[in-house]
């Protein structure tokens, strides 16, 4: 930032130095030590986001991984070798020394299920307050035996508008093709595939910057969710690999500060650790009718999108 923009929010002299993620900027002091119950003089990190120190929890390491976060959203980081400047995309170094990254977002995953489950699968609720059993794995009861697309359903999820690829914050949400042979299960199979569709499309950007896709690791909490992991493979067309240590960001931290104090040599011994705990491998059969309703769910933004801002 120069000094002309910073004016508007502070002077250039209250700015944090900037340092790289792994420099070591200082020591546990003692009054930090007694506080903390941290060895006093234990080495101190510049450290990362959260997102970031996720990504190096589940062995982001080099060029062609990339972290899929299903949370409240879904946030995605592809690690590069290079700087790729795509407007429907971010773009940013990464944490590892001479490494980039590309990255998205989507407003709606976790948040559209909690919708559902709020507004159409109240029921489920109730039954989790009597049986215990949590309410998303009763929702999955009713999507037994419904087909890949959902029987001719396609959900844009835009219930709060959408980041990337689109960056429209006037995007809605829409269901589309709906007949009397539909169910609340058809709808919610549906939603969970138009953030299938998301994803998709930005692994189709990367592609198209010739940047390859060597491994997809699925973290958050919609990693519960094996049936969401599945779609996703079988759209996508790649397979989804979740992690064995599921303590997130704090794990991450800990693999940096290893790295950085000299505890482990490198990166590249630390991934040597860290193995899936489960494959999600894309079904062949249901790859081509996802590909048909992938084209479909495209176009239905771009026809939609000026009927969305008139509202």
């Amino acid at each position: 930032m120069d000094e002309e923009h910073c004016q508007l929010y502070c002077r250039p002299d209250q700015l944090a130095e900037c340092r790289g993620t792994m420099d070591i900027v200082g020591r546990v002091t003692a009054r930090a030590a007694a506080e903390t119950g941290l060895a006093e003089g234990t080495p101190v990190i510049t450290g990362t986001d959260d997102a970031g120190a996720e990504a190096i929890s589940t062995g982001i390491f080099v060029p062609g991984d990339m972290m899929v976060m299903l949370g409240s959203s879904c946030y995605l980081i592809y690690c590069s070798d290079r700087l790729v400047i795509d407007p429907r995309l971010w773009h940013d170094t990464f944490i590892l020394p001479g490494a980039f990254s590309i990255t998205g977002g989507t407003n709606n995953a976790g948040t559209v299920t909690r919708w559902f489950r709020d507004n159409i699968f109240f029921d489920k609720l109730a039954l989790q307050e009597e049986s215990g059993r949590n309410a998303y794995e009763s929702i999955l009861d009713e999507l037994e035996g419904i087909p890949a697309g959902s029987a001719g359903l396609i959900t844009l999820q835009y219930f709060a508008g959408e980041r990337t690829p689109i960056n429209d914050p006037a995007a809605r949400g829409v269901i589309f093709g709906l007949t009397l042979q539909h169910t609340r299960g058809h709808l919610y199979k549906s939603a969970l595939e138009g953030v299938g569709y998301s994803i998709a499309q930005h692994l189709d950007i990367i592609s198209e910057h010739q940047q390859p896709l060597t491994k997809i690791m699925a973290v958050g909490g919609g990693t519960q969710n094996k049936l969401w992991l599945q779609i996703i493979a079988d759209i996508s067309g790649h397979p989804i690999q979740t992690a064995r240590i599921t303590i997130g960001a704090s794990f991450g931290d800990a693999l940096l500060a290893a790295v950085a104090a000299g505890n482990s040599a490198s990166f590249a011994e630390l991934g040597e650790k860290i193995t899936p705990a489960e494959v999600y491998t894309p079904n062949p059969e249901n790859q081509p009718v996802y590909a048909r309703y992938r084209k479909l769910f495209d176009e239905l933004y771009v026809r939609t999108k000026d009927l969305m801002r008139a509202l």
